[in-house]
């Protein structure tokens, strides 16, 4: 796992530091301006900037997800968390980075798309919970994600000028320090950028103890490039990632190692009525787990095994966009291709067994979408999508000396049948807003939208520790009858405002057909407890409440805050669906005063008693949390920010914050991991 184009980076980092060198000084420079008239967002979206301080308190960028309506985190590990929307979450979210859609290596989703964006790393996060247009995506039921680093930047003129960020921070909750770099340089056609980042955290830490085994060292550098165009904008990004010793507790193995590369080539385009997005890419993930490097084994050597993975995708995609008078048509053509093998090894006896052998998933996607300004009042989007999803896996050659007659009748079944499945997935949205006055908006979203099983939901043929990012401590057999899962969705939404307030709440309804669920099925694993398949549930519905709101108090003084419910049923037995995030509210009260900013912000999470008895789930308590932050803006270019978290060091544990399996820690192994106690932290950032 060496890298493979490390020179290429360098010698353009050169090539840049010697251009910033020689560059002058020279104000903010202006931005890449947007691709085409953007698609009518929904009431439910949240666009996110985090500051110094909103990057300094997280150890993940998925976390900075978790101030956005509708939100929550699927916690497997400090680097690994997993965005659920309105009770949705993994691949029924559609999560894309820099235009990439990166499906993991791991088979417990130990390294999730956003794994491959850094926190410091992260300009923007484009969040739409429900209710998405077709031209944002496909193969999902729960929403979209959208990430973006800092847009390449360029000058005025043809002399070069300079531009870059320097930053750095220390987290108390894990003893973890962080730092960036970007520098760059940059005239009025080519910009030419280098980002170096480096991260690292100890075990964490929480109001009792600490969570054994959740250290990590992660390390990143980009490139970017590009050029002007008469009309658009060519952008070449090259990029490695490297994870390494990043313990998941929630998880059967820790990832030892993890190392990506990334190479997008991109152009925008846009003459006023007229505009262009085409994008080709490689991401490719070598990834290696063990379970006795990091953390504690009191099984026999003979149980100790390690167990490498690749997961290589190659996307490509065309989008238009033409301004008719009141009318914006957009069309679209997407191609993603995944290659995907995965095995483990006992290290005493050399034993070998493929968990997903040389699978792939293809996936063929058209669009077309209509948005019309009706007069003054009325605005409408409709939009209809196709995606053709193809996916295949090798047989199971052998599973080595010892293997159980149970494991040799799972491999003579699974290789009897057939493995190339075709899924055909049809989606359709509807948004229709009504600006009734200046102080009030409504809106109703209306959806069909389809997605087709994971590798891992169709191709685990033998019963595992493999859950696509669950982290219940479950077994999981996978299912080749399994069909899509089709969702008929509803949004109403309102926003009322005025002079220094804003309500805009959302009232959402899911109805999932043949939703996909681990089922309790007569068969043991080695812990004594049923295994969980894949199985489809007729009907599953999933509804509730969720919104923003804000209040000017003075002109110095605010108040801010979010709400997310959702309830989730199995409409088949009565029972509840399992793993979803119970009821928050999150307060925050703004002061300004001067070059400073400062924050009390409150998160009160109810309890979730609303289990799944079918799956042994169980209820969760409620908690609330204060926290206290200040952001100083020292000079023009330079920021600082400190705080304190949990600030009476609460005990308080996530209802999706996984189980533990890691033995001699503070935390019993089957117990929820807590979340982090009382803990300070301190960052800042000079820009020029």
């Amino acid at each position: 796992m060496q890298p493979r184009f490390t020179a290429r980076l360098l010698a353009l980092a050169a090539a840049c530091a010697a251009a910033h060198a020689s560059a002058e000084e020279t104000p903010t420079l202006p931005e890449v301006t947007v691709f085409g008239e953007r698609p009518l967002v929904p009431n439910q979206s949240t666009v996110l900037e985090p500051g110094v301080g909103e990057r300094a308190v997280v150890r993940d960028s998925s976390a900075l997800l978790e101030s956005a309506p509708g939100a929550a985190i699927v916690r497997n590990g400090q680097q690994t968390g997993i965005v659920q929307l309105r009770g949705l979450s993994g691949d029924r979210v559609n999560v894309a980075v820099d235009g990439m859609h990166i499906t993991p290596a791991c088979p417990n989703h130990m390294d999730p798309p956003l794994h491959y964006i850094t926190a410091q790393g992260v300009d923007s996060l484009d969040v739409v919970a429900g209710v998405t247009p077709v031209s944002q995506g496909g193969d999902s039921i729960g929403g979209t994600v959208v990430a973006r680093s800092p847009a390449p930047q360029f000058g005025t003129d043809t002399g070069f000028m300079s531009f870059g960020r320097i930053g750095a921070g220390y987290n108390g909750s894990n003893e973890g320090a962080d730092g960036i770099a970007q520098v760059g340089a940059a005239n009025n056609r080519f910009s030419v950028g280098y980002t170096g980042e480096r991260q690292t955290g100890q075990d964490l830490h929480f109001a009792g103890g600490t969570v054994r085994d959740s250290g990590f060292d992660l390390t990143k550098q980009d490139v970017t490039l590009a050029a002007k165009a008469a009309n658009g904008t060519f952008r070449l990004d090259l990029g490695q990632h490297e994870t390494r010793d990043a313990g998941t507790p929630a998880l059967p193995m820790d990832m030892t190692e993890d190392f990506a590369e990334k190479v997008s080539l991109s152009y925008t385009g846009d003459t006023g009525a007229h505009a262009l997005e085409a994008r080709v890419y490689v991401h490719d993930i070598e990834h290696l787990m063990d379970n006795y490097s990091l953390r504690p084994n009191l099984n026999p050597m003979a149980m100790w095994a390690f167990a490498p993975a690749t997961s290589t995708d190659k996307g490509a995609s065309v989008k238009t966009s033409h301004t008719l008078g009141n009318h914006v048509l957009r069309v679209g053509v997407e191609y993603l291709q995944n290659d995907f093998d995965s095995y483990s090894q006992r290290l005493v006896s050399g034993v070998q067994q493929d968990i997903i052998r040389d699978a792939s998933r293809d996936r063929l996607g058209v669009f077309g979408e209509w948005q019309t300004q009706h007069g003054g009042a009325w605005q409408t989007l409709v939009g209809v999508r196709s995606d053709t999803v193809k996916s295949d896996a090798a047989n199971i050659v052998n599973v080595g000396a010892g293997a159980t007659p149970a494991v040799l009748a799972d491999q003579a079944l699974f290789n009897s049948r057939a493995h190339d499945i075709t899924d055909q997935n049809w989606d359709a949205t509807l948004l229709a807003r009504y600006k009734a006055s200046a102080a009030s908006d409504y809106e109703l979203g209306l959806a069909r939208k389809t997605r087709a099983p994971n590798l891992v939901e169709r191709y685990l043929w033998s019963p595992s520790n493999a859950s696509a990012g669950q982290a219940d401590g479950r077994t999981y057999l996978g299912n080749l009858d399994l069909n899509p899962e089709v969702s008929h969705q509803v949004n109403l939404g309102a926003d009322w405002h005025g002079n220094g307030w804003q309500i805009a709440p959302n009232l959402f309804y899911n109805r999932v057909s043949d939703y996909i669920q681990g089922t309790p099925i007569a068969r043991l694993d080695s812990s004594g407890n049923p295994v969980l398949q894949y199985m489809n549930v007729d009907r599953a519905d999933l509804y509730g409440v969720d919104g923003r709101w804000q209040y000017r108090l003075t002109d110095a003084a605010g108040l801010r805050g979010t709400l997310s419910y959702v309830r989730g049923k199995n409409e088949d037995n009565g029972d509840n669906l399992y793993r979803i995030a119970p009821l928050r509210a999150d307060v925050a009260l703004d002061y300004r005063t001067g070059s400073w900013k400062h924050t009390l912000d409150a998160r009160l999470v109810a309890e979730q008693d609303k289990v799944s008895a079918y799956n042994g789930e169980a209820p969760s308590s409620g908690y609330g949390l204060l926290n206290l932050r200040t952001t100083w803006q020292a000079t023009k270019g330079t920021t600082l920010a400190a705080g304190v978290e949990n600030l009476f060091d609460k005990y308080y544990e996530d209802h999706l914050g996984g189980i533990n399996r890691v033995a001699s820690s503070d935390v019993p192994v089957g117990g929820h991991i807590p979340g982090a106690g009382r803990f300070a932290y301190i960052a800042g950032e000079y820009r020029w």
